[in-house]
């Protein structure tokens, strides 16, 4: 868990959210860690789709890509 946080902070290309831009529009890179028992396409597809649709409303800019990577699993505790 700690080397999760400290791999978050430190600003490492494999976890967090990258913006890039070009002539078209914004492209978005998102790193998720999705909480197991979830189905992974409908998650990352509900989380591409939401996060276009709020930026490009917000923003008024159009955005080209929306990709999401999943980069492991969390297990909550049963309790």
């Amino acid at each position: 868990m700690i080397e999760a946080i400290g791999q978050f902070f430190n600003r490492n290309n494999n976890y967090g959210i990258t913006v890039s831009s070009d002539s078209e529009g914004i492209t978005i890179e998102l790193n998720l860690i999705i909480e197991y028992g979830l189905r992974i396409k409908t998650v990352a597809d509900s989380v591409a789709e939401s996060v276009k649709y709020n930026v490009e409303k917000t923003m008024g800019i159009p955005v080209t890509r929306v990709d999401v990577h999943v980069r492991g699993l969390r297990i909550s505790n049963p309790d």
